[in-house]
């Protein structure tokens, strides 16, 4: 019988055997411990890159709105100081003057083609406002066109009032988008 800190019938390559055994045992789970602990680890990480990644998006997506805004602001300014009298306007109608209504259509199928459901929300407002203006903004240009020769003076300067209007109005929506992705950075 063999004597240590214990008394036991086992000789000592039998207890040798057990200590290894148990060793084995304790080895494989705290092995398991770790795998599990570095998997989560490396989730919250992936995580944590995840919701980062999806934080810079919004803020680009808001900046991009931003630009959109302010570019069409600057063009509906363009457009309308090329509209600017009844002459100016049937001279762009008669194509003695150029008037470039592809980009006008170009700004108007941007506005369209937002993905709203992508936008933050403190923005989703703005972006159907700006639509919705440059999409008026172009109906009342095509309108001019198109009746320039039946409106009378008063048509026309109601014409002139109305870009102004949209183009104060554009302004104004550039202001508020400008705020918005101020808000959208400061939550990022």
């Amino acid at each position: 019988m063999n004597v240590l800190c214990f008394t036991t019938d086992l000789t000592s390559s039998e207890l040798a055997a057990w200590v290894q055994a148990v060793g084995t045992i304790l080895a494989v789970l705290a092995a398991a411990a770790i795998a599990i602990w570095q998997s989560k680890k490396q989730h919250e990480s992936a995580l944590a890159l995840l919701k980062a990644e999806q934080r810079h998006a919004k803020v680009e997506q808001a900046k991009t709105l931003l630009t959109l805004s302010q570019n069409c602001t600057r063009a509906a300014k363009h457009f309308a100081s090329q509209m600017h009298d009844r002459e100016s306007v049937h001279k762009i109608a008669s194509k003695e003057t150029y008037f470039d209504f592809g980009e006008l259509q170009a700004l108007q199928n941007a506005t369209t083609n937002i993905p709203l459901y992508s936008l933050p929300s403190t923005l989703l407002t703005h972006a159907m406002v700006l639509g919705a203006t440059v999409r008026q903004f172009k109906q009342t240009i095509d309108m001019a066109i198109e009746l320039h020769r039946q409106m009378d003076a008063s048509q026309f300067q109601e014409l002139f009032k109305t870009f102004g209007e949209m183009t104060e109005s554009l302004e104004l929506t550039c202001g508020d988008i400008e705020a918005a992705v101020q808000l959208v950075q400061d939550e990022a």
